[in-house]
């Protein structure tokens, strides 16, 4: 009959070691369950995306929304800057999207675009962002953006 132990102890060592065998260690070096872009836009994107459609006025969602979209194209395209930088430049309002997240992320109160609500008596409240020339509606922006990637992806709308 095998003795069954979590811990094997050689004290002429002075060696204690805690054994697991349950533990097993998956995707090692990832982002979790993230091992791709197409694992990371379904696993987290798609759910702050759809976290912030559904509660539009909340800054930490469309926080998080803007900040994981933005970085998306860094996992698409990881290792080589300058096709990166092609697939950036066909990505609608990437420009605004990117003063977001970075701006957001870094605390930046001078970045191009700036964001804030849009209040009035004839419309509802909405998150905008604006360069003194262009005002956009966040969520309209999010929204191309998503379906950019969802047709690069081939993934059903």
């Amino acid at each position: 009959m095998g003795i069954l132990t979590n811990k094997i102890i050689m004290p002429e060592l002075g060696l204690e070691l805690d054994l697991d065998i349950n533990a097993t260690v998956i995707h090692k070096g990832s982002s979790f369950e993230n091992y791709n872009a197409l694992a990371f836009y379904k696993n987290v994107i798609k759910p702050n995306l759809k976290d912030f459609y559904e509660d539009e006025l909340n800054s930490r969602k469309v926080i998080n929304a803007c900040i994981t979209l933005y970085h998306l194209a860094d996992w698409y395209i990881p290792n080589d800057k300058n096709k990166r930088n092609e697939l950036k430049s066909k990505i609608p309002f990437n420009e605004v999207l990117e003063s977001v997240a970075n701006g957001t992320k870094h605390c930046n109160k001078t970045k191009k675009y700036q964001t804030g609500k849009k209040e009035g008596s004839y419309t509802y409240t909405k998150l905008i962002v604006d360069n003194g020339t262009n005002s956009y509606n966040l969520i309209d922006i999010l929204k191309e953006i998503e379906n950019f990637w969802n047709i690069e992806f081939k993934l059903r709308h």
